[in-house]
Formats: structure tokens, C-alpha cells, sequence
């Protein structure tokens, strides 16, 4: 939630998209090799299910936030959104693994 804010000057901005993308691709490998050894038996179908998953999460992402400008929301907004879709999807994994 602290893009907006950093958002307001340009070293801010670069800053913290430098930062989001470094986090954002760090998790990928670790995921993908949590998800092989969890199916040893279909490595190929695990890995295309999760890239698959990555692919919907970046569409659906895409859409929400076209739809926050279409609505005249602001670009402030699509970031908002984008923050409670990253927190709902949280929630997610976390009633997943309470339920596993």
C-alpha cells in the first residue's frame, strides 16, 4: 500500500516498481519446484497448471485494473485494487492450507 505514496515523485515510483518486480519474480522458482516435488508423478502437467495459474492471476489483474479506469476511478485506485486483490488471494492460500 506505500506505491501510491511513492508513486507522488519519479525516484519513488522507479524505486518501488524495481522492488515489486524483483519480489514479484523472485517467488516463481520456488513455487515452481515446491509444486514438481509435490507431483513427481506429473511434473509436466503440474507445471503447466501452475503457469497457467500465474497467467489467470496476471489476466485477471489486467481486467480489474482496466475496469477501476473505466469506471474514472484513477490510477491511485488500480493500485488500491490491486492491493486487495493480492490480500484476497492471500486469504486464499491461507484457508487452503488451514483446510490441508
Amino acid at each position: 500500500m506505500s506505491f501510491p505514496w511513492l508513486a507522488s515523485s519519479q525516484i519513488g515510483a522507479a524505486f518501488s516498481l524495481l522492488i515489486w518486480g524483483i519480489a514479484a519474480f523472485a517467488v516463481v522458482p520456488p513455487i515452481q519446484m515446491r509444486v514438481m516435488r509435490a507431483a513427481a508423478e506429473a511434473p509436466g502437467l503440474a507445471s503447466s497448471v501452475n503457469i497457467g495459474a500465474f497467467n489467470l492471476g496476471n489476466a485477471l489483474g489486467a481486467a480489474l485494473g482496466a475496469a477501476t479506469l473505466g469506471a474514472g476511478l484513477g490510477y491511485t485506485a488500480v493500485m488500491v485494487v490491486g492491493a486487495v486483490l493480492a490480500l484476497m488471494a492471500l486469504l486464499l492460500v491461507l484457508w487452503a492450507a488451514l483446510r490441508h
